[in-house]
């Protein structure tokens, strides 16, 4: 918790030391002080913050709210307002910067606490879940790309160039997130059940890619994808689709491996993928 770097925003100065002495005891790091709204803004242009306390009420031209607004140009981090009292209109401002917390003085240590590390949590996974949805993007783009380079008068030798490396930026990109999501949890789990676990991340994966898919009797069912409706195209689009699920497979620890039927531009469903596990 010493990394987590804090801004104080409190015009009392008693109230100001008494915050930073408790946050100090609590193990966080604060990065500053500010009495005014303006020298908060100045503060969050000279520091990385992950979090920010902040009175509503402050003395000069700018209140805590705007000195939110203004910060929030500058940092993403989250603000806990920490006040006496406002009026209907500045609560309603307040409102509208989205805090993460809301404390009335005088505060009690439990419920700032409380408030702290919830803000700093919720943080925390809102910036893996973004991390996840880049990931997915940028492979969703590097598919889309892909599809327009790989052409049906493609050199063999090329074709397979290009799939080595479609193979290194899978396991890059996803890899860490397939261990995460899948295999951090349950290491006890029987084959049977991680498989059933794997077919669901599979297809959620594929869902969020853009492909139409369902799953039945340990087969993922690809019904849409990006190049199934174009007849000219090379089935050696399908071979990435192949790539992707023969690397999450042995990803799993399971011993077996993937039958991959393809119907590329043909009738529903495009492509089949049964995954077989040994006996």
């Amino acid at each position: 918790m010493d990394n987590t770097r804090v801004l104080i925003i409190e015009d009392e100065s008693i109230t100001a030391l008494e915050i930073h002495k408790k946050l100090e005891t609590w193990g966080y790091h604060v990065v500053g002080v500010a009495g005014s709204g303006e020298e908060a803004v100045e503060i969050a242009r000279e520091n990385r913050l992950d979090l920010i306390l902040a009175d509503i009420i402050l003395k000069g031209d700018m209140d805590g709210v705007e000195a939110i607004e203004q910060i929030y140009e500058i940092t993403d981090a989250p603000v806990i307002y920490l006040t006496a009292h406002a009026d209907e209109s500045t609560f309603k401002r307040a409102k509208e910067t989205k805090p993460a917390g809301y404390v009335i003085k005088p505060y009690d240590e439990k419920e700032l606490a409380f408030n702290m590390e919830i803000a700093l949590y919720n943080r925390k996974v809102k910036s893996r879940v973004e991390e996840s949805e880049e990931r997915l993007k940028a492979m969703n783009q590097f598919l889309h790309i892909s599809s327009r380079a790989m052409t049906s008068s493609m050199r063999i030798e090329d074709t397979a160039g290009f799939l080595k490396e479609f193979a290194r930026f899978f396991q890059s990109n996803i890899h860490s997130r397939f261990r995460k999501d899948l295999l951090s949890e349950n290491s006890m789990r029987s084959d049977e059940e991680l498989l059933e676990d794997y077919l669901e991340w599979v297809s959620q994966f594929f869902t969020n890619l853009g492909y139409k898919v369902d799953t039945k009797d340990n087969s993922l069912l690809v019904n849409q994808c990006f190049w199934g409706s174009r007849r000219g195209d090379n089935k050696t689009f399908c071979l990435m689709c192949k790539a992707m699920t023969d690397l999450s497979f042995k990803w799993t620890g399971l011993l077996g491996h993937v039958e991959h039927e393809s119907g590329l531009g043909l009738n529903h469903p495009t492509c089949v993928f049964r995954f077989e596990v040994d006996e």
